[in-house]
């Protein structure tokens, strides 16, 4: 099992080769991630995006522009289409947002027809925990979907399993949250958790303990779930943390880097290959570890 993000680096490093179709490349911090990754032997990357731009760029970060393939686009959304169709040639198995907006670039790979539609897609957050000993949790959906409903939170669920299967964690605990424990009439998140708990034990999500709902004290404190008397085996050892929402989730992922001081990292699932959403004011450390998550999903397959 991956326990921390030293582990999940050097894993990625030591399995097999991708390379990622990068959509609006001309942004800083990308492009030093993809050039670090392809400095590690971490992953090739193809560059879609404003050459002039990314040359400049690569040159003042001292790398080679001769490194890369750069396919020239000056339009954004265009460039999106454009590392869409990259991937859809089997050129690339990683697809990767640089300098254009979220929703745009999901519309190109994910509404065109012939897209990399696949289910439902939804952003798995990955952070590590180290209060009582280093070990990764996973957060979903903080980045897609915005009022998710049941049948969307048991693909949400699915994806979440998925990336921590791959991540060795070979039971994972989920944990519904809301903001309350009880389930209360005013709380549709509690009355979903009954639902999707039931679901989970009549074998709608496999390959995982489902539980809930939590309040996020009680979902990763085993303390705080004493104290309310709450008995579950998730309950204080969560290791995937469904949201109610995207406000929740993105507020949640929000704390965690900006007062909480972690590295949050990111996968989309759902989709033919793993996706990268990470937002356009990641650090590059970030994305370089996005990368990793990436292609560990892609090397981590049964069937590979």
């Amino acid at each position: 099992m991956i326990e921390d993000l030293k582990g999940l680096m050097d894993s990625a490093v030591s399995s097999g080769s991708v390379t990622i179709s990068v959509a609006a490349a001309d942004e800083n911090e990308t492009l030093h991630a993809v050039a670090e990754a392809s400095r590690m032997g971490l992953a090739k990357s193809i560059l879609v995006g404003n050459q002039e731009w990314i040359e400049v760029i690569l040159k003042k970060l001292g790398i080679n522009t001769g490194t890369f393939e750069i396919i020239h686009e000056k339009d954004s959304v265009k460039a999106a289409a454009l590392a869409v169709q990259v991937v859809r040639k089997g050129s690339a198995e990683i697809l990767m947002k640089g300098n254009v907006a979220t929703s745009k670039f999901l519309q190109a790979a994910l509404g065109s027809p012939g897209g990399l539609k696949e289910g439902l897609f939804s952003d798995v957050e990955v952070y590590e925990d180290v209060r009582s000993h280093a070990r990764l949790v996973l957060v979903s959906d903080g980045g897609v979907n915005i009022l998710p409903s049941i049948k969307q939170k048991l693909e949400i669920i699915r994806n979440a399993v998925v990336v921590a299967h791959r991540l060795g964690i070979r039971s994972p605990k989920v944990a519904l949250l809301s903001g309350s424990e009880k389930v209360h009439p005013d709380f549709q998140s509690t009355i979903d958790a009954v639902a999707l708990v039931k679901m989970c034990q009549d074998g709608a999500v496999e390959g995982c303990m489902v539980d809930g709902p939590f309040a996020l004290d009680n979902a990763i404190d085993i303390g705080s779930a004493r104290l309310k008397g709450i008995e579950s085996p998730v309950a204080g050892y969560a290791d995937i943390l469904i949201m109610p929402n995207l406000e929740a989730g993105n507020i949640f992922c929000k704390g965690l880097q900006y007062y909480g001081n972690k590295m949050l990292i990111h996968v989309g699932m759902g989709a033919k290959i793993p996706i990268l959403i990470d937002s356009r004011t990641a650090s590059a450390e970030e994305k370089l570890h996005s990368i990793a998550l990436a292609k560990l999903m892609c090397t981590c397959r049964p069937d590979n």
